[in-house]
C-alpha cells in the first residue's frame, strides 16, 4: 500500500493533494464528499514518491468513471482552513485542467470509495459553469477562477474565513 503525504501534529494537520477541473459542454465535474454540503473537484493525496500528474491520473482512474487526459497545472494552491473537525489544515493542493479522452454523455453519479479502509461517499455533480458563483464550492479562491474561465496558472496562498 502507497503511503500518501499527511503529516499531522498536534494542532495542525498538513496535506498534499490533486484535483481535476474536468470541464465538459460548459458544465465541470464536482463532488459532495460524504455528503458535506460544499461542492469541491475530485482528487485526492499524492503518495509518498508519486509525482503529481501521476497522482491526479490514479485518483481519476480510481473515482471518475470517464477516461480522462491531463492538459495542464492551471493552480498550486496553499491553502490554510479549520475542518468540520475542528482541526486546523495546512494544505497544498495542485489543480490540472483535465480533457475528457473521448466524447460521451455525462451525467450525475455516486460512487463509493475504500480509501485506505474508509468508506468515503462521493456524489458526482456536473454543474453549469455560469452558475458555479451559486453554489457553496470550496476552495472558494478557485471559484471565482473558474467563473471567469481563467484558466492560465496561478500560485494562491489563501487562508479560508470559514470552516471547511
Amino acid at each position: 500500500m502507497a503511503e500518501s503525504i499527511k503529516i499531522k501534529s498536534d494542532t495542525v494537520k498538513f496535506k498534499y493533494r490533486v484535483s481535476g477541473l474536468l470541464i465538459h459542454d460548459g458544465k465541470l465535474l464536482t463532488t459532495d464528499m460524504d455528503n458535506s454540503g460544499f461542492l469541491c473537484l475530485p482528487g485526492g493525496y499524492v503518495n509518498l514518491g508519486e509525482d503529481s500528474e501521476s497522482a491526479i491520473m490514479r485518483e481519476m482512474q480510481e473515482e471518475v468513471k470517464y477516461k480522462v487526459e491531463v492538459d495542464h497545472l492551471v493552480a498550486v494552491i496553499e491553502n490554510f482552513f479549520i475542518n468540520k473537525k475542528q482541526t486546523v489544515i495546512h494544505e497544498i493542493a495542485l489543480y490540472y485542467l483535465l480533457n475528457l479522452k473521448e466524447k460521451t454523455q455525462i451525467e450525475d453519479y455516486q460512487f463509493i470509495e475504500n480509501d485506505n479502509g474508509r468508506q468515503i461517499k462521493h456524489n458526482f455533480k456536473w454543474i453549469e459553469l455560469e452558475n458555479i458563483n451559486n453554489v457553496d464550492f470550496r476552495p472558494s479562491i478557485l471559484k471565482a477562477k473558474i467563473a471567469k474561465k481563467d484558466m492560465t496558472f496561478e500560485h494562491i496562498i489563501y487562508k479560508e474565513k470559514r470552516n471547511s
